[in-house]
């Protein structure tokens, strides 16, 4: 007689959630990028020391001044038993425009082809950083009007299991451009 297997399902700790009359409010925008090489680790994302460390190493580059949009598109599988589907990933699609247009023009043409590289945004007081490593996208698109801004549109997308962890930012990264020479 061959042995019946039970599969013991899908439970989870659940934590308790945050009831607040007065929750705080985190304002939108994407109002600074950052790519991370995969191979660098935060210990301290809101740790100053690091991000600086990591930018003079180059496994950080930091673009304080942009604007931009997230969204997050659920993927799904087929489920099984009286589950019609399941919950499998969330794909991230950024949509960031970078003014420094013609300065830029080195850095977003080779990171096209990089893919080595997370991607981080700071909303309000939060940064983002992915998980896993995004596929980068930079377009030169030319608006219609003579007071129209040429910038870099940069498209980044990847798609991972959980969602991101806002975490606070770090003091003193996104206040000001850092160039690294050499």
């Amino acid at each position: 007689m061959a042995a019946e297997i039970y599969y013991p399902g899908c439970s989870t700790v659940i934590p308790d959630p945050n009831c607040s009359d007065c929750p705080p409010t985190e304002n939108g925008d994407v109002r600074a990028m950052f790519l991370v090489k995969k191979t660098f680790t935060f210990t301290d994302i809101t740790d100053t020391a690091e991000w600086s460390a990591g930018i003079l190493s180059k496994d950080i580059y930091v673009f304080p001044y942009t604007r931009g949009t997230i969204t997050v598109a659920e993927n799904v599988v087929n489920g099984f038993g009286d589950q019609d589907e399941k919950l499998d990933s969330f794909t991230y699609t950024a949509a960031v425009e970078e003014p420094n247009y013609k300065a830029n023009y080195p850095f977003w043409n080779a990171i096209k082809n990089a893919r080595n590289f997370k991607f981080g945004y700071k909303t309000e007081n939060y940064v983002h950083l992915s998980d896993v490593t995004a596929q980068f996208i930079p377009k030169q698109d030319v608006k219609d009007g003579k007071k129209s801004q040429v910038n870099w549109m940069i498209s980044a997308k990847f798609t991972q299991d959980n969602l991101i962890e806002p975490y606070d930012a770090p003091t003193g990264v996104f206040d000001q451009c850092i160039e690294i020479t050499g």
